[in-house]
């Protein structure tokens, strides 16, 4: 769906479900039932408001609609000093997504099994996680392979710090801060990626040009645009796309 069709029908069901709303508390006025408290009846306008959308949108906007009635009442009597604890919270974890149009995904305990089980198949033994977020997926893997060297890249300050906590203990995974563009890829026999749509031709391109032959790129959930995957990997709710990486010659690099 046209991201401007979808604000467009999100906006007319959220309408409808407050003006249906009012209503019904117009009604309960005049009729002399118990007085409906007013963030009931938000609660009530985002739910109408879900179920008009339902169908008609995307479903990653139902929560939105759900909430956006109470937090607008709540916004009026909430202190403006917790939003601005609020904004710093979502940048620390979220840089990414606000300044490289990379949010932050978290990988299921099945993606971690299904990269160890093809890391063992494959005989790899080396893997760098561009984008590593909280380090979940490192420290699963450090587990399941200690054989293997596992390095992560993160540029979110929060989410590093909670990535160099959660490995402290696995010598074979080592978590860097800083920007995974600015970083040599050459040494790793899997490059591993969990992004966006946004960045993947770039990552692409820094793949021919700095991986060694027989490396593999993964992206799990967003293909190369316009690059036919090796093979797919299936991941549960989403599937690894596999792409060997062509051998660039110097005047291409």
């Amino acid at each position: 769906m046209p991201r401007l069709l979808g604000f467009v029908l999100a906006l007319i069901v959220l309408s409808l479900g407050v003006a249906m709303t009012a209503g019904l508390l117009y009604l309960l006025r005049d009729s002399g039932l118990p007085h409906l408290p007013l963030w009931l009846a938000a609660i009530v306008a985002g739910l109408l408001a879900m179920s008009f959308g339902w169908r008609l949108l995307p479903s990653w906007w139902r929560p939105v609609l759900l909430v956006m009635p109470l937090a607008a009442l709540l916004s009026l009597t909430i202190n403006p000093v917790w939003f601005l604890i609020a904004a710093v919270i979502l940048m620390a974890l979220q840089w990414n997504a606000i300044f490289n149009r990379i949010p932050l995904y978290r990988s299921d305990a099945m993606v971690s099994r299904v990269l160890a089980d093809f890391m063992r198949e494959e005989k790899h033994h080396s893997l760098l996680d561009i984008g590593c977020g909280d380090g979940r997926l490192l420290l699963r893997l450090s587990q399941a392979l200690p054989e293997a060297q596992f390095v992560g890249i993160e540029s979110a300050p929060v989410l590093y710090l909670i990535a160099r906590w959660r490995c402290r203990k696995q010598s074979n995974c080592t978590i860097h801060f800083g920007d995974f563009w600015q970083m040599d890829w050459s040494p790793y026999d899997v490059v591993f990626a969990f992004l966006s749509p946004e960045p993947m031709l770039q990552v692409w391109r820094k793949s021919g040009r700095e991986m060694k032959a027989n490396a593999v790129l993964l992206s799990l959930a967003f293909p190369v645009p316009g690059i036919e995957e090796s093979r797919l990997v299936p991941a549960q709710h989403f599937d690894m796309y596999l792409y060997h990486l062509p051998v660039l010659s110097d005047s291409d690099r």
